[in-house]
């Protein structure tokens, strides 16, 4: 019964403290050009926020000057990358004259309503051809500006599936082209083949062959205009380079250089440790410290090689660990040297990822990112607007963060849920468990005897 009322008020008091909120310990302004209208902002964040804030920025709060709080998107900082579409242009075949002996003359003309032709495509369902040809533009179909001078279609299926039917047009407010094309038909095999026999006295005196060849016209079925449109994209991750703190001892006992690093709580992904030692192939091993309880644990993050072979022009590096995306304090590097001298170890970098805060800041309004609270409850925001506004290609405005300032704190008051957890609390339960079932067991064992 004692036991039951000891769990039951651990667990009352562990409720309690997470029942309360506690103050945000930073507060950060941000620092924007003021606009006019509504306005989709980007705060990234700095190595000051990841050594204070909670693990999983669940403790992050943007507020306004009224201390409003506001919704954000919280997103890994990546790398752009620049895409081109290409979007049609609606036009059609004007008119088609003969040219020279064996060459056409086609103008092509735009939709009123089309956008402008960076180029345009020949459509034909020939195959294994090759023309040159040359294109022209103009405003009123009257004057004409040579635009491509020799411009080049081919189709090589008969070898291998390469071909090109695209011509690209520059810079230009056109609406009327002119395509000619100097020979426009080619000659062809038919693949019959003729054989003559001339005989004389049964023996073949005389043999002649011919192949029979044809005149093959270039067939255009249409032609597409397209325009272009570059857009910037983001793509995958962006890596950063942090420095880091770090010091490097010897175990003789496991044979390794230690490493211990310190890296304020930076969202890393590996360590870049770079040696003088010219060859050397080492397997190496990222740890962390975990307590559970009163226990504390060792847990492997990331194993790996480091490698390193110069020799007469040939040069291989491998110098990076990597595992999955942890913010810590401290690490550790274990490079295990067996029997080999330790390598000469001159820096080591993290290599981490970054992140910023994406919110819709409004007119006229300050804005200020408060953080450093770890038993903060996740928020739970509507980013449906934000994410709709980069899906459509809307660009961000960088903002930036002010100083920190230390915001007053309350009067400590006795962390209750800490030392329900302390080793000191869980012992001393354990000890109280430990005396409570002694007595029940020494009067059970009181009673037996009395009885007998």
């Amino acid at each position: 019964m004692i036991a039951k009322l000891v769990i039951l008020f651990c667990l009352t008091l562990s409720a309690t403290a997470a029942e309360r909120s506690l103050p945000q310990r930073f507060s950060r302004a941000v620092i924007h050009t003021e606009q006019a209208d509504q306005t989709l902002l980007a705060v990234t964040l700095d190595s000051a926020v990841y050594a204070a804030s909670a693990a999983d920025f669940r403790d992050l709060r943007l507020t306004d000057q009224n201390g409003v709080e506001t919704p954000y998107l919280l997103q890994k900082i990546a790398e752009q990358k620049a895409v081109a579409r290409r979007l049609p242009s609606t036009g059609k075949i004007v008119s088609l004259n003969r040219t020279g002996e064996n060459g056409i003359e086609l103008i092509v003309a735009l939709d009123k309503t089309a956008a402008g032709a960076d180029g345009l495509s020949i459509v034909t369902a020939q195959r294994d051809y090759e023309y040159g040809l040359h294109v022209f533009g103009s405003a009123d179909g009257k004057t004409w500006q040579p635009l491509v001078d020799n411009g080049r279609i081919f189709d090589y299926s008969r070898y291998a599936q390469i071909g090109n039917n695209d011509i690209e047009l520059p810079a230009n407010n056109y609406r009327q082209f002119k395509l000619v094309v100097a020979q426009a038909s080619q000659t062809r095999s038919s693949g019959l083949t003729e054989l003559t026999r001339t005989m004389q006295n049964g023996s073949e005196q005389q043999r002649s062959e011919s192949i029979e060849l044809r005149n093959e016209p270039l067939h255009i079925d249409r032609i597409e205009f397209w325009q272009k449109l570059t857009e910037t994209l983001a793509d995958a991750a962006q890596r950063f380079d942090y420095p880091v703190a770090f010091k490097i001892s010897q175990d003789v006992e496991l044979k390794a250089s230690v490493i211990d690093i310190d890296s304020k709580r930076l969202p890393l992904i590996g360590f870049s440790v770079q040696s003088f030692s010219p060859n050397f192939n080492r397997r190496t091993e990222v740890q962390i410290d975990e307590s559970h309880g009163l226990e504390t644990r060792t847990r492997t993050l990331g194993l790996g090689y480091l490698q390193a072979l110069h020799f007469q022009g040939f040069n291989r590096d491998q110098n990076i660990i990597e595992f999955a995306e942890t913010r810590r304090e401290h690490y550790r590097i274990l490079i295990y040297n067996e029997d080999n001298p330790p390598l000469h170890i001159n820096s080591v970098a993290g290599i981490g990822h970054g992140y910023r805060l994406l919110f819709l800041a409004q007119a006229g309004h300050n804005y200020q990112l408060g953080y450093g609270v770890d038993k903060a409850e996740a928020p739970n925001y509507d980013i449906a607007p934000i994410q709709e506004l980069l899906r459509r290609g809307y660009q961000s405005s960088s903002a930036e963060l002010g100083e920190a300032i230390a915001l007053a704190q309350p009067e400590p008051e006795f962390d209750w849920a800490g030392w329900v957890n302390s080793r000191w609390f869980l012992g001393l339960a354990i000890a109280s468990v430990a005396l409570v079932l002694a007595w029940s067991l020494f009067k059970i064992g009181k009673r037996i005897g009395d009885f007998e």
